[in-house]
């Protein structure tokens, strides 16, 4: 099983990238593209009669994620990559934990159905990771402003997706941005 790929970008395809480690090349799949020339990629390694594959992620939270979304019946490494390739891997998170179908249907391949599907049988799974480390979050719990929005009574799911498009900690006051935050929900109610 191949965990972890190092190495230098010697091609480009619209979808992977051909990684040379040690005069072998690997073709991973990517959902988007690294963009230095040297790469360290967190792997998926897929065995099937028709050949093996690697995805390839920039994070082992990304990775994770990957592997949750591919648990879910009829969602496969492809759709999971193109899911990944259009949100990232914390919005995508937070819009399966807050049910955003929308969100998850833009992926191409990915229609209402899946979506609503991944939600069903993730959304308990990303609700209860978000914040503890197994998945990752528009807002992790070092953030003042979540732990600010969790007292308040909030989930962590809807901490994130309250703080989803609110300017970061480095740009705003924690004050700030748990005003916005609560202006935000308050707008979708």
């Amino acid at each position: 099983m191949i965990a972890q790929i190092r190495g230098t970008i010697v091609a480009r395809g619209p979808d992977h990238v051909v990684v040379d480690v040690g005069g072998v090349g690997y073709k991973v799949f990517v959902p988007r593209q690294p963009e230095a020339s040297e790469a360290t990629l967190h792997t998926h390694h897929v065995v099937r009669e028709d050949g093996q594959f690697l995805y390839g992620f920039g994070s082992r939270e990304e990775l994770a994620l990957f592997e949750l979304l591919t648990s879910v019946s009829g969602v496969g490494p492809r759709a999971a990559l193109a899911l990944l390739s259009v949100s990232r891997a914390p919005d995508l998170a937070a819009a399966i934990a807050s049910g955003d179908v929308g969100a998850i249907a833009r992926a191409p391949g990915v229609g209402k159905k899946t979506a609503e599907r991944l939600i069903v049988d993730l959304r308990t799974k990303v609700a209860g990771a978000v914040g503890d480390g197994g998945l990752p979050t528009t807002a992790p719990i070092e953030d003042e402003a979540v732990a600010a929005l969790l007292a308040l009574g909030y989930t962590p799911a809807e901490a994130a997706s309250a703080l989803r498009g609110v300017p970061s900690a480095k740009a705003a006051t924690t004050e700030q941005r748990v005003r916005a935050a609560l202006r935000r929900s308050a707008a979708v109610i």
